[in-house]
């Protein structure tokens, strides 16, 4: 594959993680301007029910405080910083919530994959939560995916019409059950856990497309391509697309 070709194919993993802060304008835009089309990010829900875009289940890596999330509200985010953790130059990078990535997103016609992180019981909220803010966006825009299958299971259980992808550490003996269950449009796998082609054909036979990640080796990017996966998520896209 050409350059131009590999590189639609690859998403920046929280963005242009492996230069700029994870999750942040400045790494999203960085995925831009080295033409790729797609990011993906982490949204998490404080106790508040703010959706935020935000990894972690506590505070204290990429932002100053020790407390857990559910146990915080947007006024306990809103003047963190977000970027100084990678260094002085990314300091006054703010922590986004949902709707400031959507706008982004949409501003810079670009796609993002949102990943949503499930650290309590709350998975009807949370799925209450953040599809009621994408009811409201043009389904190009976005593809909604978590670990989490009852979470999945709540927003086709509300009519979510958009596309929605399940993600795995290793693949489930029963990933045809799944993908049809929740009506699912991809899989997000662990490319570590991926030896063959047919592994990757028996996923596409039931309708869903394979999204393999964190992949930061560029040989191993060409292997995954040359067994089918359909995209790749990484940390460090623009060595990818030198492959």
């Amino acid at each position: 594959m050409k350059k131009e070709q590999i590189i639609q194919k690859i998403v920046a993993h929280r963005g242009m993680s492996g230069d700029f802060p994870e999750n942040t304008e400045v790494a999203f835009a960085a995925a831009k301007s080295a033409g790729l089309k797609w990011i993906e990010t982490d949204v998490s829900m404080l106790k508040d029910e703010t959706l935020v875009i935000y990894h972690d289940k506590t505070q204290g890596r990429t932002t100053s405080g020790n407390e857990s999330l559910n146990a915080l509200t947007w006024p306990d985010f809103e003047d963190l910083d977000a970027g100084v953790w990678r260094g002085d130059g990314f300091k006054g990078q703010k922590v986004l919530r949902l709707e400031d990535c959507l706008s982004w997103v949409i501003a810079n016609d670009m796609r993002v994959i949102l990943e949503m992180k499930i650290y309590d019981k709350r998975q009807r909220t949370a799925a209450q939560a953040i599809w009621s803010r994408l009811a409201k966006i043009p389904k190009k825009y976005f593809v909604l995916s978590s670990f989490d299958l009852d979470f999945l299971g709540h927003c086709r259980a509300m009519g979510c019409s958009g596309q929605l992808a399940s993600i795995h550490s290793n693949l489930p003996s029963n990933i045809d059950r799944v993908i049809n269950r929740l009506s699912l449009t991809a899989i997000h796998i662990d490319h570590r856990s991926l030896s063959s082609e047919s592994e990757i054909t028996l996923i596409k036979r039931s309708g869903s497309k394979v999204l393999a990640w964190t992949v930061n080796d560029s040989k191993r990017a060409i292997e995954l391509f040359r067994m089918r996966v359909d995209m790749l998520i990484s940390d460090f896209p623009e060595q990818l697309s030198q492959s």
